[in-house]
């Protein structure tokens, strides 16, 4: 089996605080805690899919993405190699800027994003990013720009496993793309939120891949997996947490990490990604710093 996992898409560094009211024009409201981790600190889906396989055993996790050369750029990648992530993936662009946001959460649960993507609209694979998408056993799709993932479909093997993470943007995943994924895909993640997006993009693929697994996240209340037609709902434990971002990323990566090493059992692998994205909230739970 070849035990490499490539995980496409967006990179980004994330300055998360937690705010004392809804953001309001006109009105300032007070950061009251950010994180500890770095500032700014290593986000992106890639990122945290591929933490959560390296924590999971899969070591040779690669995230496929771009960052601009610059300091933060070198941020990024060595956030990277701090978590025993391998780097060999991610290319850097000249003239463009890392992709950079602001998380704001307000007391209510809310989140305000801010997104600069800080890249050329027209980013495709590079010849050893094509190759290593070639080569990978198991090869992730994220939210990411719109000709690379075209071009991940193109040098995807026949016999490797696909995953595919929906995001409902269509800026980046128009239908007919998310219509290809659909179809082609070995497993996909969907939020409740995306469960129309899917659908639709279900409708306008030509055939599905032979036993595909739909595997829908409902947050508190667990995760609920399909396959050919039988649903199974796996319960969680829930965990009280401020700062979710990256829970189902991480969830995600969980569960593939138990799959690429031969695990056929959905439900244990479903735990896994329960397991893996409790993991995350646990931490996150301590891992803030009040405001003076």
């Amino acid at each position: 089996m070849n035990a490499t996992v490539a995980i496409t898409g967006y990179a980004s560094l994330d300055h998360v605080a937690m705010l004392d009211s809804v953001p309001t024009p006109g009105r300032t409201s007070t950061i009251v805690s950010r994180s500890e981790d770095a500032w700014p600190r290593l986000g992106g889906s890639p990122a945290y899919v591929a933490a959560a396989l390296v924590a999971g055993g899969i070591a040779n996790a690669v995230p496929v993405s771009w960052v601009g050369n610059d300091q933060a750029g070198e941020h990024y990648v060595e956030q990277l190699r701090s978590r025993r992530i391998p780097t060999h993936g991610v290319e850097t662009i000249p003239g463009a800027r890392t992709p950079m946001a602001i998380l704001a959460y307000d007391p209510h649960g809310g989140c305000s994003c801010l997104y600069e993507p800080g890249m050329p609209a027209n980013l495709t694979l590079s010849a050893a990013q094509t190759r290593l998408i070639g080569e990978a056993g198991w090869v992730c799709v994220t939210i990411g720009p719109v000709g690379a993932t075209r071009a991940v479909l193109e040098a995807l093997r026949p016999e490797s496993n696909l995953a595919w993470i929906v995001k409902n943007d269509p800026r980046a995943m128009p239908p007919d793309l998310a219509s290809r994924l659909a179809g082609r895909a070995d497993v996909i993640f969907h939020s409740q939120a995306e469960k129309g997006f899917l659908a639709a993009a279900h409708a306008g693929a030509s055939n599905l891949r032979a036993g595909q697994i739909v595997i829908e996240t409902q947050g508190r209340g667990g995760a609920v997996l399909t396959r050919n037609g039988d649903a199974t709902s796996v319960s969680t434990f829930p965990i009280e947490c401020s700062d979710p971002t990256g829970a189902g990323d991480t969830f995600a990566g969980g569960v593939i990490s138990v799959l690429g090493k031969g695990e056929t059992d959905m439900r244990a692998a479903v735990e896994a990604g329960h397991r893996a994205a409790g993991a995350l909230l646990s931490a996150r739970q301590t891992n803030f710093m009040e405001s003076a």
